[in-house]
């Protein structure tokens, strides 16, 4: 019950107001440090790795909250963590290192620096988490990462171990006057596995064949100084094959080109030479068989095939018209 006191004490009255502590809002809020869950970039081509930025995410960082707050993060609460690593980014069995960003949230707002405390707490983005907001269920922290372009590397497996260093200090109960009735702090480090596999994969340019026209097969030249070129993945150890198009004969392996029900037959022929360039076995050409940059691929830059085509001279001159086909270029790793 409250009660009112009146004191008489040399001519002054004094008025005291007596008031229960009436307790709110508390909460058992309570961290920590628990098993993370791996970060992974998936399987990515060794061409999208360098040329457009690749996103992952851990839903699971390290910490772990229960409780509930009523209020948002006072200004000297704090979930710190710092990230660390022996390494610089994902490193690869060649050596070659993919980097990329950690950030707070799921935007490009808050990337966080290697070795500098990065305070949860702001910018609400514990608030937006909900990390405090249940009673029962653990909440865990997310990180997300994105890849930095640029990277020329090999295929294989690029692992890092993240070490994520976590220290929190929040109010864990609030009275009624919005004073804090007991904080909750700790500390611990938890280990992070970000890991992205590189495939083998090439750019390239192939550019069409074209006869011309003639009134008769003899009268058709060999088409010459042609090219096909490839950038394939940096080290990688590859054969071109060209398949038999559309039209192959069954029985003397001949391309031919169609029009109607009528058909012209030609070749391709590996390099300046009479060599059939087929898509079978040492039909194939090697990476080490480029004319410019032979052996393996470079990632960047690029190999070049030579080759000539010519019409088959041993054959009737078909019927007048435009005669297609279309030859398969296939890559083997």
């Amino acid at each position: 019950m409250d009660r009112l006191r009146l004191y008489w004490g040399q001519g002054l009255l004094l008025m005291v107001l007596l008031l229960p502590l009436l307790v709110v809002n508390q909460a058992q809020a309570l961290c920590s440090v628990v098993s993370t869950s791996p970060a992974s970039f998936g399987t990515l081509s060794s061409i999208l790795v360098r040329t457009t930025s690749q996103s992952a995410s851990s839903t699971n960082a390290g910490l772990a909250c229960t409780g509930s707050l009523a209020s948002l993060m006072a200004s000297n609460d704090h979930f710190y963590a710092t990230i660390t690593s022996s390494q610089s980014g994902l490193l690869g069995p060649t050596g070659d290192v993919i980097g990329y960003t950690i950030y707070g949230d799921n935007s490009t707002n808050y990337p966080i620096t290697r070795g500098v405390q990065f305070d949860f707490a702001r910018n609400s983005i514990v608030d937006a988490l909900g990390l405090l907001g249940s009673p029962t269920v653990a909440k865990a922290i997310p990180v997300y990462l994105g890849s930095i372009t640029g990277s020329n590397v090999a295929a294989g497996i690029y692992t890092e171990t993240l070490s994520i260093a976590w220290s929190w200090n929040y109010c864990a109960g609030i009275g009624a006057l919005g004073i804090c009735l007991g904080r909750d702090i700790g500390s611990g480090v938890a280990s992070l596995t970000v890991n992205l596999t590189v495939a083998n994969d090439c750019v390239i340019t192939a550019p069409n064949i074209s006869f011309g026209s003639a009134p008769v097969i003899s009268a058709f030249a060999t088409v010459s100084g042609q090219t096909i070129n490839l950038a394939c993945t940096k080290g990688s150890a590859y054969t071109v094959g060209l398949d038999d198009g559309q039209q192959a004969v069954s029985v003397g392996g001949r391309r031919r080109m169609v029009s109607g029900g009528n058909y012209l037959a030609y070749d391709i022929f590996k390099s300046a030479g009479t060599t059939r360039w087929g898509s079978v076995g040492a039909a194939r050409r090697a990476s080490s068989d480029a004319e410019v940059n032979p052996g393996n691929g470079l990632g960047t830059g690029s190999q070049v095939f030579n080759y000539n085509a010519r019409i088959y001279t041993d054959q009737a001159t078909p019927p007048a018209g435009t005669y297609i086909d279309n030859v398969v270029l296939d890559v083997g790793f």
